[in-house]
């Protein structure tokens, strides 16, 4: 009898053993997943080239920073115009099992509106000023009236022919805003202040950019703020040669373009912008519709004035934004 009871025990410890070792074995237990991937698939189109030092090499930078961050599968196509060659890449990639689709320019909305409809579980994101379709087409944006009414109180602000201008490379709703804004701005300073504005309907024709800048030159305009990439730097380099005549420079610090004329430049943090549109979506609050973020935010900044304002001038303009940012100055269109 006390044989048998020892045998049972013996044979209980035997499998209590064998189980113990079997769930402690590494097959056991699943490969743990590395930390910041993600199975994010992530694709851009572009209209120029991601090295163009300015609006596309910037979405291809926030490309790069949502491989970096959430370990995602990316790939681009740049120098895609056109509807029919647009809503071919976007078709394609939304083929391939994308999860997020940007479509890095205002002139994509009407092709990412087409493909949007025919894959309704995929995400699109045009970086621009866009409403959207409330499911899966949404747009992340500037708030660009805030750098308009700004740049426009600054130019009025430092006119001495009391005419001032705006050029812009298109004009895509966002634009049209801003340049509602700068003037808006503009006459807050100076109320009877003559304001123009050019649509070049070009990012790169330096050409007509140079051309039409000097025409406003030449009608006594002697301050512009130019957003135009390729375009707006020719035209700033053609202008700043005129005497009497500053500028306000886009997308980046530009000072050293003309160091005694720029007044400031706008800086767009657009790696930053693109990166929003993949964390909404990696947090599953991408609801299609346009989400905005401007100074508040550190989107938008001003480079430094290096002088070009007197104390009084930058502590005024300094009193200005903190108004824009805090609400308390209409920036609506």
């Amino acid at each position: 009898m006390r044989r048998r009871k020892l045998f049972a025990s013996l044979l209980l410890s035997l499998l209590t053993l064998t189980l113990t070792v079997s769930c402690r074995s590494p097959q056991a237990t699943p490969p743990p997943t590395p930390v910041g991937t993600t199975s994010l698939k992530v694709a851009m189109i572009l209209d120029s080239s991601h090295t163009d030092k300015s609006w596309s090499q910037g979405g291809y930078e926030g490309l790069k920073l949502i491989e970096s961050q959430y370990g995602a599968q990316i790939d681009f196509q740049e120098g895609i115009h056109g509807d029919e060659k647009s809503i071919e890449a976007l078709r394609s990639y939304a083929e391939q099992g994308y999860d997020l689709i940007i479509a890095h320019s205002g002139g994509y909305i009407a092709a990412a509106e087409t493909v949007a409809k025919d894959f309704p579980n995929t995400k699109f994101a045009v970086v621009s000023t866009y409403a959207g379709n409330n499911q899966n087409l949404g747009a992340v944006g500037f708030r660009s009236g805030e750098v308009g009414y700004l740049t426009g109180y600054l130019a009025a602000m430092k006119t001495k022919t009391n005419k001032v201008g705006y050029i812009v490379g298109a004009d895509y709703p966002v634009y049209q805003e801003e340049a509602a804004l700068f003037e808006r701005g503009a006459k807050a300073r100076q109320p009877d202040v003559a304001v123009s504005t050019i649509f070049l309907g070009s990012w790169t024709d330096t050409e007509k950019a140079i051309q039409e800048a000097l025409k406003l030159v030449d009608s006594g305009v002697d301050f512009l703020a130019i957003n135009a990439d390729e375009a707006g730097i020719a035209a700033i380099k053609a202008v700043t040669q005129k005497e009497g005549v500053y500028v306000i420079g886009w997308t980046k610090d530009l000072y050293e373009l003309a160091p005694d004329r720029m007044i400031t430049s706008v800086l767009q943090d657009i790696p930053a912008l693109v990166l929003k549109a993949a964390t909404l979506v990696q947090q599953g609050r991408w609801e299609g519709k346009l989400y905005k973020f401007g100074l508040k935010e550190k989107i938008y900044d001003f480079a430094p004035f290096r002088g070009a304002l007197t104390p009084e001038e930058e502590a005024k303009f300094k009193e200005i934004r903190d108004r824009v940012v805090t609400g308390r100055v209409d920036i609506t269109p």
